[in-house]
């Protein structure tokens, strides 16, 4: 069973339900029925953001709806985030971006934002989005970002209609400034009727035609340098090969392992953004009250697939999707659609692929923690915020003595670390979590955002 957290570590944060377009893969159920009636203004945006601090929540992707439409709260919540300690990402699909709201975001301390490209070509695009123009205005939005300095990741969100379309989408991507290329399963929107395994259903993929898709965005990656990855996890028994498809490893399902919680513009709590449930109204309670009692269910094993008990990477993968698994067989803890069996993984996961950190050179050298570092005292254990919405747990007194090094500002040596535990160490290592000046970090271990939790990992795999 997971370690329980006594609150969320990353909330989506809905600003608003207005929205300019009508994707079909859109996850919001209630698009069709109160679109535009829901927006959150300046006394709720406080009190929702200190419930956020009081909850020691660590990251906050502000999204709608399309969250320019509330232009003046979206501001005023990055500007209160930041202020928080709290880190911040926007989700937009950028048709309203332009050079002066772009920069008046970057000032405000925004630095990333996520967008919605379906594919290159402009007739799909429309297609999908369900808006004339709309790929040349996406365009142009995330030129504005890149002008303006915001990092931009462009998020393609897979079905039959664009399956084909994945290297062109991302090379496209990467010529105009892109620096990171998320291909997304799709998941049946909770209000699609449409549960067939067969060509049929425009959300199923078969096993062979996935592959495609990710083989696809790893040439690019390898050709044109940009980064990879996925914002819905992949059974890890379907990828097989964990070193090849690195990139797509490690993420799990944030809301099993009690990293998420999802509020509407109307105040009402979900855990994962894409299921209708709600467990109450973060205007009439606190975010711990929920995330500890009505949430639970999400994060005690229970929504784990039993075709997946014995397998060794159990833990980090949660049987893969579950509200793909809820589209396809109208019920949790059952068999993802791209299930093979426990134990199929031939090359494992490794955090790092620089072989030249062997232990001893932890021996000889001088560490202290990342600067950037967060923390959150669950008592029992620590969680660690490295950056943005990646935050690791680890045991208790590797966190209390982590925190009081950085707060003294003091450097460590092996002989200093807890219990000389050299194995933890050089994983807090490849997370970027400890540094040294004499040893370079792997950038492609470092440079992650949501990825794999050091306990998680099987043991036989985790240094």
């Amino acid at each position: 069973m997971n370690r329980l957290f006594s609150a969320p570590t990353t909330v989506n944060f809905e600003l608003t339900e207005i929205c300019n377009v009508k994707c079909k893969h859109c996850y919001n159920p209630w698009r069709d029925e109160s679109m535009g009636e829901n927006s959150i203004d300046d006394i709720k945006l406080n009190k929702i953001i200190q419930k956020f601090v009081d909850a020691k929540v660590f990251h906050v992707i502000l999204t709608g709806g399309e969250p320019m439409s509330n232009f003046n709260i979206l501001l005023k919540a990055i500007k209160l985030l930041r202020k928080n300690n709290i880190s911040v990402s926007c989700n937009s699909n950028l048709i309203l971006a332009n050079n002066v709201n772009t920069k008046l975001l970057r000032d405000a301390g925004l630095d990333h934002i996520l967008t919605s490209l379906p594919s290159l070509d402009p007739v799909q695009n429309d297609l999908i989005m369900q808006s004339k123009g709309s790929l040349q205005k996406i365009v142009n939005g995330i030129k504005a970002c890149v002008k303006n300095d915001i990092r931009v990741s462009v998020n393609m969100v897979i079905t039959r209609q664009n399956r084909n379309n994945v290297y062109a989408t991302a090379k496209f991507a990467h010529n105009i400034g892109v620096k990171k290329f998320f291909l997304t399963r799709s998941v049946p929107p909770t209000y699609s009727q449409n549960i067939k395994y067969d060509n049929s259903n425009p959300y199923y993929l078969t096993l062979e035609e996935t592959k495609k898709t990710l083989d696809d965005a790893i040439k690019a990656r390898d050709e044109f340098g940009i980064k990879i990855g996925s914002l819905v996890s992949y059974p890890l028994c379907f990828l097989e090969d964990l070193e090849k498809y690195r990139d797509f490893v490690g993420r799990g399902c944030p809301s099993q392992s009690g990293h998420r919680m999802s509020i509407n513009a109307n105040g009402d709590l979900h855990v994962c953004v894409h299921e209708e449930e709600k467990y109450g109204n973060i205007l009439d309670t606190s975010i711990q009250e929920v995330y500890q009692n009505q949430m639970r269910g999400w994060h005690d094993g229970s929504k784990v697939f039993k075709g997946c008990e014995g397998c060794e990477y159990i833990k980090m993968c949660a049987s893969g999707c579950q509200m793909v698994s809820m589209g396809f067989n109208g019920e949790m803890a059952s068999k993802d659609p791209l299930y093979v069996g426990p134990n199929n993984v031939k090359k494992h996961f490794k955090i790092t692929t620089n072989e030249n950190l062997n232990m001893e050179i932890f021996k000889d050298n001088i560490f202290y923690p990342n600067r950037s570092l967060r923390f959150r005292d669950e008592k029992n254990f620590y969680l660690i915020n490295i950056q943005w919405g990646n935050t690791i747990t680890v045991p208790h007194e590797i966190g209390v003595f982590l925190e009081k090094t950085l707060k003294a500002k003091q450097t460590f040596s092996y002989s200093e670390f807890i219990d000389k535990d050299i194995s933890w160490m050089k994983k807090l290592f490849d997370k970027g979590v400890i540094l040294s000046d004499k040893i370079k970090s792997d950038p492609v271990a470092f440079d992650k955002g949501v990825s794999a939790n050091l306990e998680d990992m099987p043991a036989s795999q985790s240094i």
